[in-house]
């Protein structure tokens, strides 16, 4: 076969090999970047009871003893 048969066929079969491998990391990258921001509500809700680092400051410079959250 011709050389000129080969530089054609051969871009397009690699091309599209490479751009279905760049859409599979983009969307394991994507689920990996949703499960790092999935929080858990009780725990959230239980560090809000007792309050962060910020809300004790702030409830400290107020004189106040229970923090609202």
């Amino acid at each position: 076969m011709p050389v000129e048969f080969y530089v054609l066929v051969i871009p397009f079969c690699a091309i599209p090999v490479f751009l279905v491998s760049i859409d599979y990391l983009n969307k394991s990258a994507e689920l990996e970047r949703r499960k790092r921001n999935v929080i858990e509500f009780d725990k959230f809700i239980k560090h809000k009871e007792e309050g962060d680092a910020v809300d004790s400051d702030i409830a400290e410079l107020l004189d106040i003893n229970k923090i609202a959250a």
